[in-house]
């Protein structure tokens, strides 16, 4: 299976930052210039432009700068270019982790209701019922995953987060019932902001096949990179090994995150 795949969704940290001023008494620091550095190279950029931003106009008060947009870097220098008495600073780097956007939105801890979730069949007989909602990452019980009623790649299990959400990853995760050992090997995944119109999910202009599981117990992680924003999400069984049955958990964040 390839790397790109089964990537981790963590890396070294990268940061969006905006920034805050305070001076100590009797000093103060009126503007800056602000230098970044994305890696441990030793190459740097100023903004472009080279944009001075408005420090602080007495001791004591805290002036916001906010960059916009953000200034995404690992190292970040600030160059002061006019103050006060003398140049003196305290400040604060306010952002994000660029990866941070990898939470669990809710399949497992049941946060994503069952009536958001939804298939185009589901197994049903006397002895039990494989429905949509059981398609929850390490459920427990006699009938604890989704199954489809025909094991063909016209069936999909779909999700809808109610909401544009940014969908950062996957976890797949097989079962096993009656002795037999059941998961998804390949997978596609679709999305849709009205949930008619449905886009695969393309690689270098080719429907991208993710690799699922290879047993019915260990959950497997697919990366979404890029992320995908999307309010409706659907995951489409390409291979399996005896019968399609699947437990997942989504990866990401809201679309509209506060910095």
């Amino acid at each position: 299976m390839s790397s790109e795949n089964r990537s981790s969704l963590t890396s070294f940290p990268t940061w969006m930052l905006f920034i805050s001023f305070s001076c100590l008494i009797a000093l103060s620091t009126t503007s800056i210039t602000v230098l970044s550095r994305s890696t441990e190279s030793k190459h740097s950029s100023l903004l472009p432009d080279v944009r001075v931003f408005f420090g602080n106009v007495d001791s004591s008060g805290i002036k916001h700068n906010i960059f916009n947009p953000p200034i995404i870097a690992r190292y970040v220098r600030l160059h002061p270019t006019h103050y006060s008495i003398r140049s003196t600073l305290r400040m604060e780097l306010m952002g994000c982790d660029l990866n941070s956007c990898n939470m669990a939105l809710g399949m497992e801890s049941k946060a994503i209701s069952d009536a958001q979730i939804t298939a185009s069949s589901h197994l049903s007989n006397v002895f039990a019922t494989w429905s949509p909602s059981q398609a929850r990452l390490h459920l427990q019980g006699r009938t604890n995953a989704w199954r489809p009623r025909a094991n063909n790649r016209k069936e999909w299990l779909q999700v809808d987060f109610q909401k544009t959400m940014r969908v950062t990853g996957i976890t797949t995760q097989g079962v096993k019932s009656l002795l037999t050992s059941m998961y998804v090997k390949e997978f596609l995944i679709s999305s849709s902001q009205d949930g008619h119109n449905w886009t695969l999910l393309l690689q270098n202009g080719k429907v991208k096949i993710f690799q699922g599981n290879q047993d019915s117990f260990t959950p497997v992680v697919n990366a979404l990179e890029p992320p995908l924003f999307t309010r409706f999400l659907r995951i489409h069984p390409q291979s399996w090994a005896h019968h399609i049955a699947l437990r997942l958990e989504l990866l990401g964040c809201e679309a509209q995150q506060q910095y």
